[in-house]
Order: C-alpha cells, then sequence, then structure tokens
C-alpha cells in the first residue's frame, strides 16, 4: 500500500495551462453561424444585448472556443450543419439537436452563454465582483505564519511542474 507521502516522493503532479487560443481561428461563416445561433439561444431583452449584441462578441466566443479545445471538431462540425439553416428556422432546428445530439448542443450552448456571461456588459449589469486581491496585513500574515500552518507543505516539497 502506497501512503499520501510516498506518492508525493514518487511522482510529481503537474498542472497543464489553459490553451489562449483555439487549434484555428473560426472562419468568417463559422462566427456568422456562431452569432444567428448565439441570437436564437439569447435574444434581446429588457435591455440587455442579444448573444452576439456584445462589444467583444468574436474575442469572447474565440476564448470561450480555445478553453473547450479538445471538442473544437466538434463544434466546427455542427457550425457547418447549422451554417445551411436560415436564421428564422434555426430555433427549431436547435431544439431538434437538442433532442438529438445533447452532448453537441450542450457544447454549442455552454460555449455561447459562457462568452455572454463573462462580457463586461453582463458582469456590470450582474453586479458581478471582479477578483482582487484581500492580502492580510503585516502582523496577520506572521501571526498565521507563526502558527506552523506552512510546515507540512515545506517539509512535502515542491509538486508543481510547468507543463506547456
Amino acid at each position: 500500500m502506497v501512503t499520501v507521502q510516498q506518492a508525493h516522493t514518487n511522482e510529481r503532479l503537474s498542472v497543464s495551462m489553459p490553451r489562449q487560443a483555439p487549434p484555428r481561428n473560426f472562419t468568417d461563416r463559422e462566427m456568422q453561424t456562431l452569432r444567428v445561433v448565439a441570437d436564437t439561444l439569447i435574444p434581446a431583452a429588457n435591455g440587455n444585448p442579444s448573444g452576439s449584441g456584445l462589444a467583444k462578441f468574436e474575442s469572447l466566443v474565440t476564448r470561450a472556443a480555445a478553453i473547450l479545445d479538445k471538442h473544437f471538431a466538434t463544434l466546427t462540425a455542427i457550425l457547418g450543419e447549422l451554417s445551411a439553416i436560415p436564421s428564422e428556422q434555426m430555433w427549431d432546428r436547435l431544439r431538434e439537436l437538442e433532442a438529438q445530439d445533447n452532448e453537441t448542443f450542450y457544447l454549442l450552448s455552454t460555449l455561447l452563454a459562457g462568452a455572454y456571461l463573462y462580457s463586461d456588459e453582463m458582469k456590470a449589469e450582474l453586479q458581478y465582483p471582479a477578483p482582487h486581491r484581500n492580502p492580510p496585513g503585516l502582523f496577520d500574515a506572521a501571526d498565521e505564519l507563526s502558527t506552523g500552518i506552512l510546515d507540512p507543505v515545506i517539509e512535502r516539497g515542491p509538486i508543481f511542474v510547468r507543463v506547456d
């Protein structure tokens, strides 16, 4: 039986950095299809912009696609299929997609909803707090460190290995 301490000495854990860009840029046709799908799923309402009505729509969708990069081929394949659907028929086609291939619909809707909610406009509308540092005061930090809270971490040694 391998103990946790032995596991730490026998192997190093690593965390890869998230991608900053998808495998390739979306084509103009794919981006236009993303706009139609976004506006179908998120219509403008109550003073809020539609799904593609965001100031930085293209960069937000591209960043979201980078995060979902292992599913990029699935995304581009469904965008190819949906590009032939007229915008007035898109709602019905998306309902069919959800019923027939829920995983692909989930991927597409997550991409667009994530980009929408992460936009500056929606963060401001939702009054979402931006991440901020809240460092302890000098005496608070010294008091906490004097308790020995970091001793097990220092004894264990580093376990992070940067993987690019």
